[in-house]
């Protein structure tokens, strides 16, 4: 089919489905998707809350938890371990489907009474209560969407690693501190898009370099301060003057190096041993169309934090051998054939529109289910049933579309309804990567959750905390902070905060600053250094023997000679901003 161009019925700029987009259509036999990708990215990112915890009571054995849903919710919860037991039967709640009421209006009555699990834990979890959607924790506190970790405290996507503070997207990695997209380090601070890299700070794109500070795009390097080489001896005495220790000597350093990266050129995109890829953050990756954080997948478009999957579209989190996956979210563990749905897990096959299903198959709008087939709104059908039924249904969708408060219309082929989310829009990674403020949320009919009352008093504010960390005694222990922001921002601040025990020693160990942030602040703070998840159409800014701006100068001859670079490209680098950035030919003669 050709190439045509729609207006997103909700926030009504045009975008463009191509001739490949289509055939994936066809393939799996659903309508063209009347939103435009970065508003189905918004849609199902208001399904997943990271972050948000809450005290509830199960609704089963009554005990008091820690969980993802608020305690005033409508909705029924149960702990994780009554959920998982067999103390219950979902296919009690099942119910004959109604050909008189749109199809996600009864969903969404079904969906609220269905209990639901209050967190998203798997494997052994192991004195790690205050995580979410986690798995194989060991001594964790307030770390999310992280696996396999241990003594390992507020981050978020941390996998195999141990003694790890406050990070995001690190892996495989020990004793780092507000790192960012780190693989493989040791003892690294203050650094963002390294791999191998220890006993270093402020690195930025460094591999394989060990002793260094304030450094960019180095590789196999040792004992290098903010791009120079020195010996061992004085490299050693030089850093002795950054003291980390210090918050004033961090804020200074942060700026210094900051300024110091904009004198180095960036790759238009973070891949490795990708081919055929647009987006950012790849690793084995090839055929893939606005890819984002995306290891071993093959044949996808709009993608989002996936690990090994293969012929998918518009889909986020997490794989693990899925395929044929389509508008979805939280779907992993050998799955495949599933449409519009969220968090089914372990051999999925062939569902539609249904929800925190596991080891089923043939489902639609099914909530709860396990080691189930051919069942509709939780009600068993035969084989020959199941297969009449469900084109009936989707013809019904069809024929009585459901309107929601803002007029925006679904019909088959259209991920669930904002609105039947369990979730307001700042309790969801929606939040985190498309921030609305609370009117524009409001506006666009999203539900925005008001700061909770807290019962205590703060003790000391950020601001008259001791500079360096050795002269805090443990009496920090037992103190109320007041966060540095003061609840002044639009990044879920919490006002106040406290420090463990844990925690404190990490940083005195490290002899690390104490944090001014409340921890959602500084989560915030990472993201904000972040690409953003859209890409810009732009040209490669090498002019020849240096960069367009005369910032940077060329240090071999690259393919192009004297003329200006050809190559042009998306890039989730806006043209307004600062950094020279290269396409990866010009970017790999210079580095490697």
């Amino acid at each position: 089919m050709n190439q045509q161009t729609k207006t997103c019925q909700s926030c009504k700029n045009r975008f463009i489905i191509e001739p490949d987009d289509f055939d994936f259509y066809e393939k799996i036999k659903v309508p063209a998707p009347t939103f435009c990708p970065e508003c189905r990215l918004q849609r199902r990112l208001m399904w997943r809350n990271e972050r948000g915890l809450y005290k509830y009571s199960c609704n089963l054995c009554k005990k008091d938890k820690i969980g993802e849903i608020d305690a005033t919710s409508q909705y029924t919860v149960y702990c994780k371990d009554c959920w998982w037991s067999d103390k219950w039967d979902p296919m009690k709640y099942g119910r004959a489907y109604d050909f008189s009421k749109p199809f996600f209006e009864q969903f969404y009555e079904f969906f609220k009474v269905v209990p639901r699990s209050g967190t998203a834990h798997q494997g052994t979890m192991v004195n790690s209560e205050y995580t979410n959607r986690t798995s194989n924790l060991k001594n964790c506190y307030l770390i999310f969407g992280s696996n396999f970790n241990e003594n390992c405290l507020y981050g978020t996507w941390f996998n195999d690693s141990k003694d790890c503070v406050d990070g995001l997207a690190v892996q495989k990695s020990e004793r780092c501190y507000e790192c960012i997209d780190c693989f493989g380090c040791y003892d690294l601070a203050y650094s963002q898009e390294c791999t191998n890299c220890s006993s270093s700070a402020f690195l930025f794109d460094c591999r394989n370099c060990d002793n260094c500070f304030g450094c960019v795009n180095l590789r196999n390097k040792s004992y290098c301060v903010f791009n120079k080489q020195y010996s061992k001896e004085k490299y050693q005495e030089l850093v002795k003057q950054f003291d980390l220790g210090s918050t004033l000597m961090i804020e200074s350093l942060s700026l210094k190096a900051r300024s110091h990266a904009l004198r180095y050129i960036v790759p238009a995109l973070v891949q490795r041993h990708s081919r055929d890829v647009s987006g950012n953050w790849f690793e084995e990756c090839k055929n893939i169309k606005a890819g984002f954080s995306c290891r071993k997948v093959e044949d996808g478009r709009y993608l989002f934090a996936l690990v090994e999957a293969k012929d998918v579209m518009d889909y986020s989190f997490f794989g693990r051998t899925t395929e044929m996956i389509y508008d979805s979210v939280n779907i992993g563990y050998q799955c495949s054939q599933i449409y519009f749905s969220n968090e089914l897990w372990d051999q999925v096959i062939n569902a539609q529109y249904s929800i925190s299903c596991h080891s089923s198959s043939y489902l639609f709008g099914c909530v709860g289910l396990r080691k189930r087939q051919y069942c509709i709104l939780n009600k068993q059908y035969t084989k020959e049933e199941y297969e009449e039924l469900v084109p009936k249904i989707i013809q019904h969708m069809n024929d009585m579309p459901y309107k929601d408060k803002k007029g925006r219309v679904y019909t088959y082929g259209e991920f669930f309804p904002v609105e039947l989310s369990p979730f307001a829009y700042n309790e969801t990674l929606a939040q985190e990567y498309l921030p609305l403020t609370k009117e524009q949320a409001v506006k666009q009919g999203y539900i925005w959750k008001g700061a909770e009352k807290r019962d205590y008093e703060i003790t000391i504010k950020s601001e008259d905390l001791p500079d360096h960390i050795k002269d805090i005694t443990d009496d920090i222990l037992n103190s109320v902070i007041g966060c540095e922001h003061q609840g002044k921002c639009n990044e879920q601040c919490t006002n106040a905060f406290k420090i463990i025990s844990d925690e404190f020693q990490f940083y005195q160990k490290m002899n690390l600053s104490l944090p001014r942030l409340c921890p959602n602040c500084r989560h915030y703070q990472r993201l904000q250094q972040r690409n953003p998840l859209k890409l810009w159409h732009r040209q490669c800014q090498c002019a020849g023997e240096q960069s367009d701006n005369k910032v940077y100068k060329n240090t071999i001859d690259h393919f192009h000679k004297q003329s200006h670079c050809p190559n042009e490209f998306e890039t989730s680098y806006t043209p307004e901003r600062k950094e020279i950035v290269y396409c990866e030919k010009c970017y790999q003669s210079e580095v490697v």
